[in-house]
């Protein structure tokens, strides 16, 4: 019987993300860099009970079968042949569908967690089969830093960490489903925003030129500013500040800027309005990510 453990679940942004295309299976296919951020839930394991139990603080996710914790836990039990007599409770604090990648963190972690609890039943190959079968983005919260993320999300380069950046997110007080703006997309099409090869602006900023980080678009600024023009405001008052950037996370709403040096909260009053909330986080490494989990080397 293993005693309660706490992990932290850390969000991530997108430093730049391209929509190639639709497949044939109705997946669509992008080109982003993934970076995990300082924010982050708290996962609360108990061994107790006799069933997979998951609960959250949450009125916004469900916490019966459908939600990603419980079915990660129940993939894992499946693969594993482990009796799992488990409570998990999510303590949330990554807001939910805001293009932060709260529920795909969730699931990563708990497999981690999990695979560690039980002497690593699963090698990283299995974990990444079950994490590709729970969502696109599942498979990057295995390791979490910094990444090159291809296909449909399932095509990961594990990338050198980035020299530390510093991000200032403000929320909206709504979400947006990354369903919808996928549809959206698929109407009017992407004729105008391209990303610079990510490959090269990765290369660049660990050479120390992090104002390449300005050349990073989001292939859905363009749905989600047509449909959203109190987002296009934020966004502009962010630019005041003079970042590096000011990009879409995801599919939104969450809006961030980039800054070079942790020394960016000038003005950030100007921009809390109405129910917005505003966040500063910093990037995470690999290294600290990992040993956050307390994920042995593979």
């Amino acid at each position: 019987m293993h005693d309660p453990i706490i992990v932290p679940s850390f969000a991530k942004v997108n430093l730049g993300l391209s929509i190639l295309g639709k497949r044939g299976d109705g997946y669509h296919l992008i080109d982003s860099i993934f970076q995990t951020i300082s924010l982050k839930d708290f996962l609360h394991f108990k061994f107790e009970g006799n069933n997979i139990t998951v609960t959250t603080n949450s009125l916004s996710i469900s916490d019966g079968l459908s939600n990603l914790v419980y079915r990660a836990a129940k993939l894992f039990q499946e693969r594993t042949m482990k009796k799992l007599d488990i409570t998990i409770y999510i303590d949330k604090k990554i807001p939910v569908e805001a293009g932060l990648g709260g529920g795909s963190s969730n699931a990563g972690a708990t497999l981690q967690t999990l695979n560690r609890l039980f002497d690593y039943p699963l090698s990283s190959d299995e974990l990444m089969e079950i994490a590709k079968d729970l969502g696109s983005d599942v498979p990057f919260f295995l390791k979490g830093g910094t990444a090159h993320v291809m296909g449909r999300g399932e095509m990961i380069e594990w990338c050198e960490d980035l020299p530390p950046l510093y991000f200032l997110l403000v929320i909206p007080p709504f979400s947006v489903s990354t369903q919808w703006a996928f549809q959206h997309w698929d109407k009017i099409g992407d004729s105008t925003l391209t990303n610079k090869g990510l490959s090269f602006i990765l290369d660049e900023v660990k050479k120390g030129r992090k104002e390449i980080l300005g050349e990073l678009k989001n292939s859905f600024e363009r749905v989600i500013l047509n449909e959203y023009p109190q987002i296009r405001e934020i966004m502009a008052k962010l630019k005041r500040l003079k970042p590096i950037n000011v990009l879409l996370s995801g599919s939104g709403p969450t809006v961030f800027s980039i800054f070079g040096s942790g020394t960016y909260d000038r003005g950030r009053g100007e921009i809390l309005e109405g129910n917005f909330t505003t966040l500063r986080c910093r990037s995470v490494s690999r290294e600290e990510y990992c040993n956050s989990l307390k994920l042995k080397e593979d």
